[in-house]
């Protein structure tokens, strides 16, 4: 490993030690998007998201919080920069193309994954104090800005095109089925750290549908540096060893899981470790 993804793994790390509403997130996508682009300079992919955020500056008020807009103006102002001025759309030719999990590839080629791009929506309107956050909302990733009592709901894969209630339901039933329903839980706010690793979990899904499991160890060790309390990537981490043939590596693994989960939403995964250990210790003896 060269110095410059030294220093990246030092910063991942330390990102896995930082409360979750300090994370730069865009920073931190494109220090993963870096591991796999070594020799690549981040210089300019930093300018870029220092220029989208110039340019929504430019787009709104000195305090789009404190205009009187609407949350669906401000909406439209953040879609005409990121869709309509620098031109990012969700990739519906070749969506699971790797790249378009990898935010330095994404500013390349302007197009991607909808929880890439909605990083980029993030950083933009976050940098100017807007409050905007990802949704819990399953298999396509959404954003909820909110502007005084007023909130809209945008989809970065189509345009940061705005969803209604009804538009969401849809897309949900497009997903889980017909019977699907809206739920709290659907409309969730959810964590920087946590989309990162929904960021990450796209890569690592892809690596083992073509059973490229060396690659799949090396992204949920990427995703225990920014989350290493996190029981059930140690646990995938100890299933991917044993696959590896590292039985050392698994069991330690699998100890960390057991040692880590605690309470009752963890229990099963404490069982499941225990269950893994008992097994490696069987084959190993």
């Amino acid at each position: 490993m060269g110095k410059a993804e030294a220093d990246i793994e030092a910063e991942l790390r330390a990102a896995g030690e930082t409360p979750d509403d300090a994370l730069d997130i865009a920073r931190l996508a494109l220090a993963f998007a870096a591991l796999d682009r070594p020799g690549i300079s981040l210089a300019p992919y930093e300018e870029h998201l220092k220029e989208l955020v110039r340019s929504l500056r430019v787009r709104l008020s000195p305090d789009p919080s404190r205009s009187g807009d609407s949350a669906e103006v401000v909406a439209g102002a953040l879609a005409a920069i990121v869709a309509d001025r620098f031109l990012y759309r969700g990739d519906n030719a070749t969506y699971d193309d790797p790249q378009n999990a990898n935010l330095m590839h994404v500013i390349d080629r302007r197009k991607g994954l909808p929880v890439t791009l909605g990083i980029l929506y993030l950083h933009a309107a976050r940098s100017l104090g807007l409050d905007i956050c990802g949704l819990n909302f399953p298999g396509h990733f959404v954003l909820r800005l909110r502007v005084g009592q007023t909130a809209a709901i945008i989809d970065p894969f189509n345009r940061g095109e705005l969803l209604s209630t009804a538009d969401l339901l849809r897309l949900l039933r497009s997903i889980e089925g017909e019977e699907a329903k809206l739920t709290p839980e659907t409309h969730a706010s959810v964590s920087a750290r946590d989309i990162l690793l929904r960021l990450q979990n796209n890569i690592l899904s892809r690596a083992i549908r073509a059973n490229e499991l060396d690659r799949a160890r090396d992204v949920v060790a990427r995703m225990i540096w920014i989350a290493p309390r996190r029981a059930g990537l140690h646990f995938e981490l100890g299933r991917l060893e044993v696959h590896a043939g590292h039985m050392g590596a698994a069991a330690e693994a699998f100890e960390i899981c057991r040692n880590m989960a605690s309470g009752d939403g963890e229990m099963r995964i404490a069982g499941m470790a225990e269950e893994a250990l008992r097994r490696l210790k069987t084959r190993l003896n």
